[in-house]
């Protein structure tokens, strides 16, 4: 609640994440694309992007203008408690169209939010049914996953939430991942 109400938002105000340095593979034109098809019929829901370089991005605030959407996106740029930020978020995006194994997502869900990703890299394995995954360059894709995740309900999203977390501990930690090196070393070894 902390953070809401450092951003001026009530706790009952939707809040949807991007969180990524500036970067065009990012995508954050789309995403803010994906937000004006998603205020069409939501209007209370709130956008913000953060990481590096995005407050400093005089065309991604064009953009936000021509889209008519200033209002409802707030431009974070790069922050120091990003877990505090992402834990706050009711949807976390990652619009890319080029990733490897997104770090943000995974620290999404180990916060409990659900995530709405880009079928890019890892992406779409990481989230796995915890989560929607749209083809990329997809702004309208990427706004009616958006929707369905606000259209469930906090209730669902608070179980795919759980549900992320559950697959991030089980399937991503660090003990799982040094279990699985051992595992094929040994194969390979003997």
């Amino acid at each position: 609640m902390e953070i809401r109400r450092e951003l001026g938002l009530n706790g009952h105000t939707i809040l949807v994440g991007l969180v990524a340095r500036y970067h065009p593979r990012k995508d954050h034109a789309g995403f803010l694309r994906a937000a004006a098809s998603v205020l069409e019929t939501q209007p209370a829901v709130r956008f913000v992007l953060v990481g590096p370089g995005i407050k400093e991005q005089p065309e991604l605030r064009a953009l936000i203008d021509k889209l008519r959407i200033r209002d409802h996106v707030i431009l974070l740029g790069e922050r120091r408690d990003t877990p505090r930020l992402m834990a706050a978020l009711d949807i976390e995006c990652s619009s890319s169209w080029g990733e490897g194994f997104s770090n943000v997502i995974g620290e999404a869900m180990a916060c409990g939010v659900p995530c709405v990703v880009t079928d890019v890299g890892d992406s779409g394995y990481i989230v796995g049914e915890t989560g929607l995954t749209v083809p990329p360059y997809d702004p309208e894709a990427l706004a009616q996953a958006i929707n369905q995740l606000i259209i469930a309900g906090p209730s669902e999203r608070q179980k795919l939430g759980a549900a992320a977390q559950s697959r991030i501990e089980n399937e991503f930690s660090l003990s799982k991942i040094v279990s699985e090196y051992e595992a094929l070393y040994e194969k390979h070894l003997n």
